[in-house]
C-alpha cells in the first residue's frame, strides 16, 4: 500500500468513527421516507410542516429534516435524520405539509400539500366569508386565529378556489403548491416565512491540496539510523 492510499484509508477510518460517536447519529432518529410517517408522526388531527432542512459533516454528510407539527395541543418542532435522496426530494416542498392526518376517520397521507391544507374547510375550525370582491376565503373561528401564524401564510389566506382546487388534488393524490405555486421551494410565501432555509451560503473555496497538512499529520517516514552501541 502507498503513502496516499495509507493516508486516505485513515483519514476515512477517522471521519468514520468521528460520524458514528457523534451525538446527533444516536439522538436523532433515522428515517428514510414518506412511508415511515404515519407510525413515527402521531396524533390526531396532524399536520406535519417542514419548515428547514440542513446538512452536517465535510466529506461524510449526514441529512436533517425539521417539521413542525400542528394538532390541538398546539405545535412542536421534530428533527429526524434521513436519506440524501429523500433529502433532496423534501426540500422541494419547503413550507409545506408532508404528512397529515385526518381526525374523523384517522386517515393519513404523505403527498405534499399547502401547509394547513387539512383544517380548510372544515366547519370545525372556521367558514367560508364573502369579500368586498364578492369572492369567498377561509377564516378561522377566534379559537384557532393563531394558525395562519403557525403555518407561515403570512398576509395570504385561501380562497375557495384554493380550495376547490385542493379537493381535486387530494382525490388524486397529486402534490399541490398551489393556485400559483405560493408554496415550495420556489413559492413566494415559503421563501418569505422561512428565510433561513433559503438564504445563499457563502461561498466556500477550499484547496485541499494546499491545506492537506494542516488538517492531519503524520510521522516522517525516513527511518532513523540506529546509535552505535557504546564500547
Amino acid at each position: 500500500m502507498n503513502r496516499i492510499s495509507l493516508y486516505t484509508l485513515l483519514i476515512l477510518i477517522f471521519l468514520g468513527l468521528s460520524k458514528s460517536f457523534a451525538p446527533s447519529e444516536h439522538k436523532t432518529p433515522k428515517i428514510d421516507n414518506a412511508l415511515v410517517f404515519p407510525n413515527y408522526f402521531l396524533g390526531s388531527p396532524l399536520s406535519s410542516i417542514l419548515v428547514d432542512a440542513f446538512q452536517t459533516g465535510f466529506l461524510i454528510k449526514t441529512y436533517f429534516l425539521k417539521f413542525k407539527q400542528v394538532g390541538f395541543g398546539g405545535s412542536r418542532t421534530v428533527i429526524i435524520r434521513t436519506s440524501k435522496s429523500f433529502w433532496n426530494e423534501s426540500t422541494q416542498y419547503m413550507g409545506m405539509s408532508l404528512f397529515r392526518r385526518n381526525q374523523r376517520d384517522g386517515s393519513t397521507s404523505a403527498v405534499p400539500m399547502p401547509p394547513g391544507s387539512i383544517y380548510i374547510g372544515n366547519a370545525a375550525y372556521g367558514i367560508w366569508e364573502y369579500k368586498d370582491s364578492g369572492e369567498r376565503a377561509w377564516k378561522f373561528f377566534n379559537a384557532y386565529r393563531s394558525f395562519p401564524q403557525i403555518f407561515g401564510w403570512d398576509n395570504w389566506s385561501p380562497s375557495f378556489a384554493f380550495y376547490e382546487k385542493l379537493k381535486i388534488h387530494r382525490h388524486n393524490e397529486t402534490p399541490f403548491l398551489g393556485l400559483k405555486k405560493e408554496f415550495g421551494i420556489d413559492g413566494i410565501i415559503s421563501k418569505k416565512s422561512y428565510p433561513d432555509f433559503f438564504k445563499e451560503e457563502p461561498v466556500f473555496n477550499f484547496n485541499f491540496k494546499k491545506n492537506f497538512s494542516k488538517l492531519v499529520w503524520f510521522p516522517g517516514w525516513k527511518a532513523k539510523p540506529l546509535l552505535k552501541r557504546a564500547r
